[in-house]
């Protein structure tokens, strides 16, 4: 959505700048500081506003690269405490010892079984 605004406002910009230019055609004169000459108004707003949109251009790049090589920095750094977590995660698990199984409640041991045999077989 952003950057439908961004088309929409450069649209509107760039007729602002065209009507202004198409207004401006009288000859001026331009020092180049060893020579002079007269230029139509009109070139010299349209190449004003391209060497403009060029430095922008170039801006942009520069803060584009400035900006994968952070990503890629930080993607680095990710790897790296992901592969740390999973270290320590594996030295954890070797630390804590195996738990045996609870006994069951409901469940008697050997020696308890033959208690109760005999005492049946006492009963009778």
């Amino acid at each position: 959505m952003k950057i439908q605004w961004q088309v929409v406002a450069g649209i509107i910009l760039a007729l602002l700048i065209a009507i202004f230019a198409v207004g401006n055609t009288e000859p001026v004169a331009v020092n180049f500081l060893v020579a002079d000459a007269s230029w139509p108004l009109i070139l010299i707003i349209l190449g004003c506003v391209l060497i403009g949109c060029l430095i922008m251009f170039c801006l942009n790049i520069a803060k584009v690269r400035g900006t994968k090589k952070e990503i890629q920095s930080l993607q680095g750094k990710i790897t790296e405490l992901e592969r740390k977590l999973a270290a320590e995660k594996q030295v954890r698990e070797r630390e804590v010892p195996a738990q045996e199984p609870l006994a069951q409640p409901d469940t008697m041991t050997n020696a308890e079984v033959k208690e109760t045999e005999q005492e049946k077989s006492q009963n009778l």
